[in-house]
C-alpha cells in the first residue's frame, strides 16, 4: 500500500530542482526541447527528443538544434497572423496523421483546447497538447453527501475498461477539459449534464470553487499516448454537496458504474492504486482541505501540501 506522499508523487513525477544535488532534474530537463509562440520571448511547451525527431515539420516550425527550440513563425506580410498561426499547427497534426508518426494520436476531434499563457487566442488539439508538453487545464468537482449520522461519503465514477486512458480506473464524479474559450465554472457546468444528468440549476447554485492542484507529470502507458511525455497541468477544483436522495448512475459509454464510498474506502482504493493518478490528487486536496489530512495525523503534511500546489515551468497568463 502506498503512503499519501506517494500517491501525490505518481502524479507530480517530474523532479524538482535541488540546491544540494541537481542530478535528477538537470538528467531530466537537459534533453527537452522549448516550444516558442511568435513575438513571446518565454516557452509554452516542452518536446522530447523523439517528438522532435519524428514531427514531419512543416515551413510554418523553425527549429534551432544548438539551443533546442521550435518556434512557430509569425508571417510578418499576413495581416491575419494569429489565424494563420492556429492554421499552421492544424496542417502540422494533419500531416502527422497522414504519415501515422504517431499511432496513439488517434482520428481528429473537434474540440480545442488554449495554449495557456498565450498572448493570442491559439488552441491546439487535446490529444496533441502532450506531444508540444503544454499546459493543460482541466476541472473536477468532487461530489458528497453526508448520512443521517454527519458521516461523508462521496459519489465515485468507475471508468470504462475500453477507455483508451486510464481504463478501469476511480475518476471525479464531474471531469473535463476546459476548452478553448471556455471558463473552467462553465466546464464543470457542461460535464456535469452530459456526465451526470445533474441539473444545471443545482450545479450553477451550489457549486463550491475550492482552488487549483497543479503538477508536472511525465506520461506513463495508462495515459494512453506516447511514453514519457511532459504533461504540466492545473485543475480547478470545485465540490458539490448533495442530499442523500440523490443517486448518480452512468449517462454515456465512458463511465462503467457510480460508487457510494466513505473516507475510508476512497482512501484505500488511493493507497492501491485505483484512481486515476489526477483524480487521487484532488482527493488528496479535498481530505486536506476539509481536514481528513493535517499535520498531526500526517508526517509528510506540508511536502504533500506543497507537491499538490506545484509551480508550473510556463507562464499561465498572458501577462502583457
Amino acid at each position: 500500500m502506498r503512503t499519501n506522499l506517494e500517491i501525490v508523487q505518481e502524479c507530480d513525477n517530474f523532479p524538482y530542482p535541488n540546491l544540494t544535488n541537481n542530478t535528477a532534474y538537470t538528467k531530466a530537463i537537459e534533453p527537452l526541447w522549448l516550444f516558442f509562440l511568435p513575438d513571446d520571448l518565454e516557452p509554452h511547451g516542452f518536446l522530447i527528443q523523439s517528438v522532435v525527431d519524428r514531427m514531419p515539420w512543416t515551413p510554418s516550425f523553425r527549429l534551432i538544434p544548438e539551443s533546442k527550440q521550435v518556434h512557430l513563425l509569425k508571417y510578418p506580410g499576413r495581416k491575419d497572423w494569429q489565424t494563420a498561426c492556429n492554421e499552421a499547427i492544424d496542417e502540422l497534426l494533419d500531416l502527422t496523421r497522414a504519415k501515422k508518426v504517431f499511432p496513439r494520436l488517434g482520428k481528429k476531434r473537434d474540440e480545442k483546447f488554449p495554449i495557456v499563457g498565450a498572448k493570442f487566442d491559439i488552441g491546439i488539439e487535446r490529444s496533441a497538447m502532450s506531444l508540444f508538453g503544454i499546459i493543460g487545464q482541466g476541472a473536477h468537482m468532487t461530489v458528497y453527501t453526508r448520512t443521517s449520522l454527519g458521516e461523508m461519503k462521496f459519489w465515485i465514477p468507475r471508468r470504462n475498461a475500453n477507455k483508451s486512458t486510464y481504463p478501469d480506473m476511480l475518476d471525479q464524479a464531474v471531469a473535463g477539459g476546459v476548452a478553448q474559450g471556455e471558463t473552467p465554472f462553465e466546464c464543470i457546468v457542461r460535464e456535469a449534464g452530459e456526465e451526470t444528468a445533474l441539473d444545471e440549476e443545482v450545479v450553477r447554485g451550489d457549486v463550491v470553487a475550492a482552488g487549483t492542484v497543479t503538477w508536472f507529470n511525465v506520461s506513463d502507458e495508462k495515459a494512453g499516448g506516447e511514453v514519457g511525455l511532459m504533461n504540466p497541468g492545473v485543475l480547478y477544483v470545485y465540490d458539490l454537496e448533495v442530499g442523500q436522495e440523490v443517486v448518480f448512475k452512468p449517462v454515456d459509454d465512458d463511465i462503467q458504474a457510480f460508487h457510494l464510498m466513505s473516507v475510508d474506502e476512497v482512501r484505500d482504493a488511493m493507497r492501491s492504486g485505483e484512481f486515476k493518478p489526477s483524480c487521487a490528487a484532488v482527493m488528496m486536496d479535498f481530505f486536506v482541505r476539509h481536514g481528513f489530512i493535517t499535520a498531526e495525523n500526517e508526517v509528510d503534511y506540508v511536502e504533500i501540501v506543497s507537491r499538490l500546489h506545484r509551480k508550473l515551468p510556463f507562464r499561465t497568463s498572458p501577462g502583457f
